[in-house]
């Protein structure tokens, strides 16, 4: 898939591989000693922005697994599997202990790929 001109938050226009939404999902990242909940801020096809209640350090590798709910009774749910990168952490205040994380993609079947671009663009469309 090429790239595409998208707006960002600030209204400028940014090259990105795959779109990118703004969706809430609550999901597990497993580091190599543990578990953490996470949520997402949003979603691409290449990586996720979440929120997490741990410091996880850059560059740290996670195994995720998603569960893309298409619909608020959780009837239709695809659950995605790959692993990832952290590639950024922002802390959300200095008070509390949440962190911004930005995910790199770094091993996902196409398999899976194409699940999460499912589930973007059905949520592009509503």
């Amino acid at each position: 898939m090429g790239g595409r001109l998208m707006k960002n938050r600030n209204g400028f226009e940014e090259k990105r591989e795959y779109p990118r939404i703004s969706r809430r999902l609550t999901f597990e990242i497993q580091t190599e000693d543990a578990v953490i909940s996470a949520e997402t801020i949003n979603l691409s096809c290449s990586g996720v922005c979440c929120r997490v209640s741990k410091h996880i350090p850059p560059m740290t590798n996670l195994r995720i697994v998603l569960a893309l709910i298409y619909d608020n009774t959780a009837t239709q749910v695809e659950y995605v599997e790959c692993e990832g990168m952290v590639v950024r952490v922002e802390a959300v205040s200095s008070s509390d202990s949440l962190y911004n994380i930005a995910i790199f993609f770094n091993e996902i079947e196409e398999s899976e790929r194409e699940k999460i671009m499912d589930f973007i663009e059905a949520h592009l469309e509503a």
